[in-house]
């Protein structure tokens, strides 16, 4: 379940039972992989949030980013 609020997402993770309030570049991140066909590296997120000159920084953001949302259940690595 995907709640949209002014200052972010509110996300149910029905296998886990938990609730997550994501803050809105979180919230971007994971409308794009869900919107995606097949599965996204941080690299590609960092291309499609920020530009040439912050993909280094919006790269690292983004593995962070991934890492936290696999411990949380809300994505994984794609096989």
């Amino acid at each position: 379940m995907l709640r949209e609020l002014e200052d972010g997402l509110v996300v149910r993770n029905a296998m886990t039972g938990s609730t997550h309030l994501l803050e809105p570049l979180a919230a971007e991140v994971l409308g794009l992989l869900l919107s995606a066909e097949e599965g996204m590296t941080a690299a590609e997120l960092a291309a499609r949030i920020g530009d040439e000159a912050e993909l280094q920084g919006w790269t690292t953001s983004m593995e962070e980013l991934l890492l936290e949302f696999k411990r949380l259940g809300l994505a994984g690595p794609v096989d």
